[in-house]
């Protein structure tokens, strides 16, 4: 960072500045005019004094990344029924009737096959998603580094917007390959690449809130997927779905670049005009510029590789909680219950229609990721884990014992039971098991460490996703989804005997606590002082 620019005397600090007096000093704003005309085209900053509704609109904004994710994982469970009973064309009526291959043989008249996908090939198309994400993931906090975290989340919209151009034009399976992955790439960037944007912009008490953000526009964005569903035609799911990134990149334009690394640019002006955007006309801002100055100092002095992150006791045994973390929560089906929902409940053969029941799932998903934000408050990690997975273990083994009761022509009428068992998995999962591994990155890496420790474990958890969602597919094959769901549900007792032995509690408990504790210091005893008095004695 340049010294000297960072160091450049603001004419605001003076007394008078253009013959202003001290008792009605009007804001300034110096810096690039682009950014400073940008400002002005947004009129939250005249209203919002505190600077606070400012903050929750522009984190609401940036989080549409995250929204856009959530559709992509939806995609699955609505666009692949519609491809695998084969999507049709219009010809002429003289066309001979085909019969089209489903779970019930339908006819089909006056037309002809566009492409119809296998079931391996449907999972490829599932699972690439996932894929793509892992190398979107890894290099996108280098590269908002260098390139500005607004910059790179900009332009993430591009390659969004191109993947849902080759689904829906795509002649054959393999641009339809190129189209998910080129989108998964987006997806894992912005699971990387938001956060960060978000923290630099919030202000210490409304980052805990905030940071959840990203959850909930991810679960909106799959309920937004299933809901879309109902069109029944590819090209119009397909443009619904690129309406998202377009929006995004309309809205997100017009707010500035991150304070944080318009300063570690040298930018001192530029970074003053975007905090006091972000934090009101009102607020002093001064002191806080002085601490992001020095905590860039100290970031830049103390700054390591991803090579020095397996050199030091604590970050080895904070990797090692966050990669369990991730394992058993993918080891516990959710992304293939999402991605095959629809299907899921088809093989339930539940009464509500699947489409219906993939609706109600989503408002599950999306109230309980929006009450995870309160029981964070008040749970600690440790139990809200623990009951999230016992939980999860519980439907799961009650999904597998229905189906095979099911399998063994066992006189049902209940089945309300499939649809409530899914729908209760899926909420204790947006309740603990999916925002606590997220959360608690930022909770026991030391901050010099903690975004290439985020990207390491955003990589490995789309990595996981991949797997399983791409097995999930041969399990089913093989040994038919009871015993698919039951592997889940073992997993997740497993998970939670992990989380037991190996997860620290780090809900109020500073950095330095749980270092220690992973450093195997324990301060939990009060230690006594024994001052050794030397007695005198008397000539």
């Amino acid at each position: 960072m340049d010294e000297q620019n960072t160091s450049t005397v603001d004419p605001e600090a003076s007394p008078v500045h253009n013959g202003e007096s001290m008792e009605h000093p009007e804001p300034r704003f110096n810096g690039h005019p682009k950014i400073l005309q940008r400002l002005e085209t947004v009129p939250d900053i005249k209203r919002d004094t505190s600077g606070i509704t400012t903050q929750y609109i522009a984190t609401g904004i940036v989080n549409l990344g995250a929204f856009a994710a959530g559709v992509c994982v939806a995609w699955s469970s609505t666009a692949l029924p519609l491809l695998t009973k084969v999507q049709l064309e219009p010809v002429s009526p003289t066309r001979d009737a085909i019969i089209v291959e489903t779970s019930t043989p339908t006819l089909i008249t006056s037309s002809h096959t566009k492409f119809g996908l296998s079931t391996a090939e449907a999972s490829w198309a599932a699972s690439l998603l996932c894929l793509g994400a892992v190398w979107g993931a890894v290099p996108a906090g280098l590269i908002s580094e260098y390139f500005g975290r607004k910059k790179t989340l900009l332009y993430l919209a591009l390659p969004l917007v191109v993947s849902w151009i080759l689904v829906a034009s795509s002649p054959n399976v393999y641009g339809l390959y190129v189209g998910r992955f080129v989108g998964g790439v987006a997806v894992g960037a912005f699971s990387v690449g938001i956060p960060p944007y978000v923290e630099d912009i919030a202000e210490k008490q409304l980052l805990p809130t905030m940071a959840n953000f990203y959850h909930v526009h991810f679960s909106c964005g799959v309920l937004f997927g299933y809901i879309i569903g109902l069109v029944g035609s590819m090209s119009w799911l397909s443009i619904l779905c690129a309406s998202v990134p377009t929006a995004f990149f309309v809205a997100f334009i017009f707010l500035p670049e991150s304070p944080a690394y318009l300063m570690s640019q040298g930018k001192f002006h530029e970074a003053k005009a975007a905090l006091r955007y972000f934090r009101g006309i009102d607020n002093d801002i001064d002191s806080e510029l002085k601490a992001l100055r020095e905590h860039l100092r100290n970031s830049a002095r103390n700054r390591v590789t991803f090579k020095q992150l397996l050199t030091t006791r604590s970050t080895v045994k904070a990797l090692v909680v966050s990669f369990g973390l991730m394992i058993f929560q993918q080891l516990s089906g959710i992304y293939p219950i999402l991605f095959y929902a629809h299907r899921i409940f088809e093989l339930f053969a539940i009464s509500l229609s699947s489409p219906g029941a993939t609706i109600i799932l989503g408002f599950c998903f999306v109230s309980s990721t929006y009450f995870s934000t309160m029981l964070l408050k008040v749970i600690r990690r440790r139990v809200l884990l623990m009951v999230s997975f016992i939980v999860m273990a519980l439907n799961l083994g009650c999904l597998s014992i229905y189906y095979h009761l099911q399998a063994s022509n066992k006189s049902l009428e209940q089945t309300w039971v499939p649809l409530f068992s899914i729908c209760l998995l899926v909420s204790f999962y947006a309740a603990g098991v999916g925002p606590i591994p997220w959360l608690m990155l930022r909770e026991i890496f030391p901050p010099n460490v903690v975004r290439r420790a985020t990207a390491i474990t955003a990589g490995f958890h789309w990595f996981l996703a991949f797997i399983v969602t791409k097995i999930f597919q041969n399990l089913e094959d093989m040994v038919k989804i009871g015993w698919t769901l039951s592997h889940f549900a073992i997993a997740c007792l497993v998970a939670t005997i992990f989380v037991y032995f190996f997860v620290p509690e780090t809900k109020g408990r500073t950095l330095q606590e749980i270092q220690n504790e992973f450093e195997g210091i324990h301060k939990k005893r009060k230690h006594r002082h024994v001052i050794e008095v030397e007695s005198i004695s008397e000539p």
